[in-house]
C-alpha cells in the first residue's frame, strides 16, 4: 500500500471522539486518568510543540490520523515510520544514528537481538510520544509496548511545551543564566558566586580567587554537569586560566559547597544533591517528585548525565525508597565505592529541606513548574541551582511510573483558577 492509497482511506474513515475520563479518587489523592487505549495526543488539550527545540513531529491532520492507526496495528506503524522517512528524511536518518548510539550506551537495550526493529520502535516513540532515545532506554520501552504505559510518561519533548505555557516568560532566561539566577536567589545559595562574561571581568575574577583557595567553575551555557571543574587556585596561573576560559564563553565561579557529613557518607567526593520538581497552584507548592543524585569514583559531579546515579526519595520524610540507577541502566543496591545501601537511607533535616523548597518556589511569581536542585552542606540545606526545564527522567525511571496523570491534575487546577 502506498501513501496515495493511505490518503484515500483517510477520506473514508470517520474519526472517533476522544474524551478524558472524570476525576477518580485513589486513596487520598485525586488523579486525572486518561483512557490511554484511545488517547490521541493531538486532541489532548495540553498537547503542544515548543519553539525552543527542533521540530520533532509533523503536526498535520494526516499525521494525527496515521498516529492513532499506528497505536494498535503493526502494519500502520510501518506506514507511520514510512511517512516520516519520506517527509522528514533528514531528521529520520539522523535519528536512526542517535538511536543506535543510545542503544550502545544502555545495557538492557544492548542485549536485544533485533537492533533494526528496536531502532524503528525508538523512532516511532520519538514522533508519537516525544520520548527521547535515552528515555526510551531508561523507561524500558523495549520491553513494554503498551500504549497505556508509554503515554503515561511526561516526555522529553512535551515538557518543554508544558514549561512554556505554565511558567512566566521571564523565568526561562533567568534560569538558563546561572549568574542571573544566583543574583535573584542569592539568599538561598549561602555562598559566593561571581559571573565572568567579558575580559573586563578579570578584576572580579581575581578578587574572588583571593578569598577562595578552591572553587567550582561552571560554563553558563552548559547543563547536566558538563564542563564543571573543581579548581585549586594555588595550582593555576590566574591570568592564563581566565584568558583561556573567557575565550570559550561566559562562566561563573562558585564558592565550594562543603557537604554535610551525613550525606558525604554515601560519596564524599561529590556534592550529592536532590532534584525536587514542584508545581505551584494558587500558592500551594505541590511536589511532583524528588530524587537523590550521587556521584561515583573520583568525580565531583553527581549528575546522571556525567556518570552519576540517582534514587527516588519519599518527599514526605526524606527516605530513599529505591535502589539507585545510572543512565546506562546499571542498578545499585549499594554505592560501588562506599558500600552504603541506598534504599532506607534517610536524608538529614528533611523538614528544613522542604521549607527551603517551598520558600524558593514562592519567592518569584511565575515559577509554576520548576526543578530545584538542593544539597545538604555544613551550613544546612542550600540551593544549588534551578531549572525551568529540568530533566524529568530521574523522577520517573526508578519505579518506571510516569507522572503525566499527576501533572495533568495540577494543570487542570492551574488553568481552572487562571481562567476563573
Amino acid at each position: 500500500m502506498n501513501l496515495i492509497t493511505v490518503g484515500m482511506i483517510i477520506s473514508l474513515t470517520s474519526k472517533k471522539k476522544w474524551k478524558r475520563s472524570p476525576l477518580l479518587n485513589f486513596g487520598d489523592e485525586k488523579k486525572i486518568i486518561i483512557n490511554c487505549k484511545f488517547v490521541d495526543m493531538q486532541k489532548d488539550i495540553y498537547f503542544g510543540m515548543s519553539s525552543r527545540i527542533a521540530r520533532w513531529k509533523l503536526n498535520t491532520p494526516f499525521e494525527k490520523w496515521l498516529s492513532q492507526k499506528a497505536d494498535t496495528s503493526s502494519f500502520w506503524k510501518r506506514i507511520y515510520l514510512y511517512y516520516y522517512c519520506i517527509f522528514d528524511h533528514k531528521y529520520y536518518v539522523g535519528g536512526a544514528k542517535m538511536a543506535q548510539k543510545a542503544i550502545s550506551n544502555h545495557i538492557v537495550a544492548r542485549a536485544i537481538t533485533d537492533k533494526a526493529a528496536l531502532v524503528k520502535d525508538m523512532i516511532y516513540c520519538l514522533h508519537r510520544f516525544g520520548i527521547s532515545f535515552q528515555d526510551y532506554c531508561i523507561y524500558d520501552f523495549a520491553n513494554n509496548s503498551s500504549l497505556e504505559y508509554r503515554n503515561s510518561f511526561v516526555s522529553d519533548k512535551l515538557r518543554y511545551y508544558y514549561c512554556d505555557i505554565l511558567n512566566d516568560p521571564a523565568i526561562l532566561p533567568l534560569m538558563t543564566n546561572k549568574y542571573a539566577c544566583y543574583q535573584k536567589y542569592k539568599k538561598f545559595y549561602k555562598r559566593d558566586v561571581v559571573g565572568c562574561f567579558k575580559k573586563d571581568d578579570e578584576a572580579d575574577f581575581k578578587l574572588f580567587l583571593a578569598s577562595h583557595s578552591r572553587f567550582i567553575y561552571k560554563p553558563i551555557g552548559e547543563h547536566s554537569g558538563h564542563g564543571i571543574e573543581l579548581v585549586d587556585s594555588e595550582k593555576i596561573d590566574a591570568d592564563q586560566f581566565f584568558a583561556t576560559k573567557i575565550k570559550t564563553g561566559s562562566f561563573i565561579l562558585e564558592e565550594l559547597i562543603i557537604q554535610g557529613k551525613e550525606t558525604s557518607l554515601m560519596h564524599p567526593q561529590s556534592i550529592n544533591s536532590c532534584r525536587v520538581v514542584t508545581f505551584v497552584v494558587n500558592g500551594d507548592v505541590n511536589i511532583m517528585g524528588a530524587t537523590w543524585r550521587v556521584g561515583a569514583g573520583d568525580s565531583i559531579k553527581d549528575n546522571a548525565g556525567s556518570g552519576g546515579m540517582y534514587a527516588s526519595i519519599n518527599p514526605s520524610n526524606g527516605e530513599v525508597e529505591t535502589d539507585a540507577i545510572s543512565y546506562n541502566g546499571t542498578i545499585y543496591e549499594k554505592h560501588p565505592d562506599t558500600g552504603y545501601r541506598f534504599k532506607g537511607f534517610h536524608l538529614p533535616e528533611w523538614d528544613t529541606a522542604l521549607s527551603l523548597v517551598k520558600e524558593m518556589s514562592l519567592y518569584l511569581k511565575g515559577t509554576t513548574l520548576v526543578s530545584w536542585d538542593i544539597a545538604y552542606s555544613n551550613k544546612g540545606w542550600v540551593m544549588v541551582e534551578a531549572n525551568d526545564n529540568g530533566d524529568w527522567s530521574i523522577i520517573q525511571s526508578n519505579r518506571k511510573v510516569g507522572k503525566k496523570d499527576m501533572l495533568y491534575l495540577y494543570m487542570d487546577r492551574y488553568f481552572s483558577m487562571k481562567n476563573s
